[in-house]
């Protein structure tokens, strides 16, 4: 850590190019929480609009497929009130209504108690396909054997087929059996109502068609991997769910009652009361879209429920490759800058230390010049003409100073000269003058003896002495002449 800050310290490129690098991070980092806000926006609407189109086409394929049943057996419905008065023709409808219909398994014409005392208390007819691959077509009379495994041991005035119809005095979509039942019911029933003449109830006219028949379309309603589609009864039960046991096994408020999520009960009802909506909740543990829409308004409605991670998964992947591209394009920056802003202070590195040698007295350091037009061009061409011209001067004060040099070495030996000439005319002069006290002397002892024989002396004698002195005046004065020639040889000598 610390050789990477140290670098970082000493190299100026690396500073740049760090300080790009976080500059474009940042201004990647911003454009990506923009891109993703909008882009979740975006999916999230895309996703649910492909959600909600394929429930819708699911929806109606269901609701065609009832219309059809439906519109025949209302057709049907009244050659039998038309025909109330004949018993025997039921048979012949119920045949009728299975043979001209493929997607019609069984028909049932089932009567109110006594209303034919001639055939018994209770009177109905079944008419069947023996099994799917058949077309053998099967008739009964029995009230208490018809499609046992679907509508029970059970008269049928006491199971949901005959008395919801009845009850609610409209054409219903039922499953054939009690609402507590648990049987795995392979067939749903429109059951419509027969009246008189009066107006009054008197049976059930009800069509049994496959749930295999449109289990399938809602089955296959996935837009996303994990998705699942079901189709609600009209008291909540499963008629169509991906997972078996759910169907007549479980009720969708006893499946829900447990979920933490408070808007889930609110929502159950809601789709339980014909609702059509699209709702976020947490099913199951998982957050999850849920949209619903009722069948035909026969309180049915088909749920599609969507794991939110599976909406979004476009939009996370889209958010990785983003943000791998995001890395990758900072990181190549981040190295095309160092290389780039490097070799761009190439120049400078060659200058400091060209700097360094030029500091350490090694002055003739050839920097080049260069034929960029930018600042480092510039201060290199500087530096250049900088280094030449500090040459020239470092060349001529060498020059000068090898001049005063010799010169200071010429003044040098002249004033060595001048010295020992000085030294010389000291000496002689210390020469001279000691050559004079003598003479000096001899005239102090002429004076004496001329002071001390001043009365007793003869001319003779003062001749004498006069001339003693005369002499010694003028070997002194030669002397004197000497001392002062000495000046005028020093002079002519320099």
């Amino acid at each position: 850590m610390n050789r990477i800050s140290q670098y970082f310290r000493r190299k100026l490129s690396a500073r740049i190019s760090w300080w790009v690098l976080m500059s474009v991070t940042i201004l990647f980092v911003a454009a990506l929480c923009i891109m993703f806000k909008y882009s979740h926006d975006a999916i999230e609407k895309e996703s649910l609009a492909k959600a909600q189109q394929m429930l819708i086409c699911t929806k109606l394929s269901v609701e065609n497929r009832l219309h059809r049943t439906e519109v025949a057996t209302h057709n049907m419905l009244w050659n039998v009130e038309q025909h109330l008065d004949d018993p025997d023709m039921m048979v012949e409808y119920a045949m009728q209504m299975v043979e001209n219909s493929p997607e019609i398994v069984g028909c049932a014409i089932a009567f109110e108690p006594n209303y034919y005392p001639e055939k018994g208390e209770l009177y109905s007819t079944y008419a069947f396909r023996a099994n799917s691959e058949s077309d053998d077509i099967l008739m009964t009379h029995d009230p208490t054997i018809i499609q046992p495994n679907e509508y029970k041991d059970v008269p049928y005035v006491s199971v949901n087929w005959y008395f919801i119809p009845k009850q609610e005095n409209s054409t219903c979509w039922v499953r054939p059996h009690a609402p507590n039942d648990t049987i795995n019911s392979t067939i749903v029933t429109c059951g419509m109502p027969i009246h008189d003449k009066q107006g009054n109830v008197v049976g059930v006219l009800a069509s049994d068609i496959s749930v295999a028949d449109f289990s399938k379309t809602i089955l296959n309603t996935k837009p996303f991997p994990s998705s699942y589609c079901a189709l609600l009864g009209v008291y909540g039960n499963y008629i169509v769910h991906p997972d078996s046991s759910y169907l007549y096994h479980k009720m969708v408020r006893e499946v829900v009652k447990s979920e933490p999520d408070k808007r889930v009960p609110a929502m159950v009802e809601d789709i339980l009361g014909g609702g059509d909506s699209i709702m976020s909740v947490k099913l199951f543990g998982k957050d999850s879209y849920v949209l619903y829409k009722p069948i035909n308004n026969k309180h049915w409605s088909v749920c599609l429920v969507c794991p939110e991670k599976e909406v979004f998964y476009t939009n996370k992947r889209l958010f990785v490759y983003m943000l791998v591209v995001m890395v990758m394009g900072v990181l190549l920056i981040f190295f095309f800058c160092l290389f780039f802003v490097s070799r761009q202070f190439t120049p400078l590195n060659m200058l400091a230390r060209s700097v360094q040698r030029i500091t350490a007295g090694e002055y003739n350091v050839a920097i080049p010049p260069t034929h960029r037009k930018d600042e480092i061009g510039t201060l290199q061409n500087n530096f250049c003409t900088m280094q030449t011209s500090l040459v020239r001067n470092i060349q001529q004060i060498n020059q000068m100073s090898e001049t005063l040099k010799s010169r200071n070495e010429e003044l040098s030996d002249i004033n060595a000269k001048v010295r020992e000439a000085e030294n010389m005319k000291m000496g002689l002069i210390h020469k001279i003058a000691d050559k004079m006290i003598l003479p000096i002397k001899e005239i102090e002892g002429v004076i004496a003896n001329l002071e001390a024989r001043r009365e007793n002396l003869q001319k003779d004698d003062v001749q004498s002495m006069s001339e003693q002195i005369m002499t010694h005046t003028k070997a002194i004065t030669g002397l004197l002449d000497q001392m002062l020639e000495i000046p005028k040889k020093k002079k002519q000598t320099s």
